[in-house]
C-alpha cells in the first residue's frame, strides 16, 4: 500500500503562523485598552480629589473669611488623612494664601495631567500648570481662586 502526502490531515506552519499574529493583537489591543481605562480612572478620582479639597478649604475659609486657614494638616482633619493620596501612592500637599488655594500633587502620569487639565479648563476658579508632567511623571499644580 502507497500512503499519499495529501492524505494526511493536519495543521500547516501557515496556519499556526496566522492564529498567533491574531492572538497577539487581541493581547496588545486589550493591553492598551487597560492602560487608558485605568489612566481615565485615576483623572476621574484626581479630580474628585481635588474638588473635594477645595470644597473643604471653602468651609474652612467661611468662618474666618481667609483661606490661610486651609492647610493640609486642617483639611486632612476635615476630610480624612486617606483624602490627600492620590491613587499611584503620592501625596497632595496645599499651600493657602489669603484668596486662593495652590494644590501641587507630585508624581502625575503625563495622561493623567492632560486629563484633569481638560475637566479644570472651562472653569474660571481653576488654573492648571501642567508644565512638568509633560516631559513624564511631574507635578501637577492647580490653583483655585474664588
Amino acid at each position: 500500500m502507497k500512503r499519499h502526502f495529501k492524505s494526511i490531515l493536519g495543521v500547516t506552519l501557515l496556519e499556526i503562523m496566522l492564529v498567533l499574529a491574531v492572538a497577539a493583537m487581541v493581547v496588545v489591543m486589550s493591553i492598551k485598552y487597560y492602560q487608558a481605562a485605568n489612566s481615565s480612572s485615576e483623572a476621574l478620582a484626581t479630580t474628585e480629589q481635588i474638588q473635594g479639597i477645595t470644597a473643604a478649604a471653602d468651609g474652612l475659609a467661611q468662618s474666618g473669611s481667609s483661606y490661610s486657614n486651609a492647610t493640609s494638616g486642617n483639611l486632612a482633619t476635615v476630610l480624612g488623612p486617606s483624602a490627600l493620596k492620590t491613587p499611584w501612592g503620592a501625596k497632595a500637599s496645599i499651600t493657602a494664601s489669603s484668596t486662593s488655594i495652590v494644590i501641587t500633587i507630585a508624581n502625575t502620569p503625563p495622561a493623567v495631567c492632560a486629563q484633569v487639565s481638560a475637566k479644570f479648563a472651562a472653569n474660571t476658579h481653576f488654573s492648571v500648570s501642567t508644565a512638568a508632567c509633560s516631559s513624564g511623571a511631574g507635578n501637577l499644580v492647580v490653583n483655585y481662586a474664588p
